[in-house]
């Protein structure tokens, strides 16, 4: 019988709670927040988080603080990995991984899915949308609907670029600013990857 593969995201983050509270608190360094606050957001119990954010405060991974008479943890982003912790995180378990999910119900008319622009450049500030490029058999309106509950899990809004095949393809032959600059910069993908997109700019024989 075949093993089960295990992702990178297991090895360096295992535990299904560390690495919702990882992911929610380093990529949102600038939200301070209490025990049942981050439960809420997500997904897990207060009972079992609290022991789990006194070990990443252990760890100083966290600070926190007492805000009237709450508790409340924030990212440590005077930890040297803070930098390289939040850069893993928001390529795996991350705002990549929440889009990919809400994507998932849409994969069979997805070509490429990519995210693009201040996020993927590592550029962000904490008003930063998300710059979002599907390719595909699919409406402007079917991606907003299926990236709109998520936006609140992310705190950020999600801004679409939609575009079939053929327009896509059209826009690759005609040296368009906007998808050059989309092709040459940094690009975190959610479905498909750099070959897809490649030929997806190609011209059929």
């Amino acid at each position: 019988m075949k093993a089960t593969p295990v992702s990178a995201v297991d090895l360096l983050f295992p535990g299904t709670y560390r690495r919702r509270v990882l992911g929610l608190m380093l990529l949102h360094p600038d939200r301070a927040l209490h025990v049942r606050e981050i439960a809420r957001l997500t997904g897990t119990t207060a009972g079992t988080l609290n022991k789990e954010l006194a070990r990443l405060h252990e760890a100083q991974l966290l600070d926190r603080e007492v805000v009237g008479n709450q508790l409340r943890y924030v990212a440590n982003r005077s930890n040297p990995l803070y930098p390289e912790l939040a850069s893993i995180l928001k390529k795996t378990i991350g705002i990549g991984d929440v889009l990919t999910d809400a994507l998932a119900p849409h994969s069979d008319h997805i070509s490429v899915a990519l995210i693009f622009g201040s996020i993927a450049r590592h550029e962000e500030t904490s008003g930063s949308d998300i710059d979002l490029l599907v390719i595909g058999d699919i409406s402007f309106g079917e991606i907003v609907n299926a990236t709109h509950s998520v936006q609140a899990e992310l705190g950020r809004e999600v801004n679409p670029q939609v575009f079939s095949k053929t327009e896509w393809k059209q826009r690759v032959k005609a040296r368009d600013t906007f998808v050059n600059d989309v092709l040459q910069r940094a690009k975190i993908y959610l479905i498909g990857n750099d070959n897809e997109l490649e030929k997806l700019g190609r011209r059929q024989s």
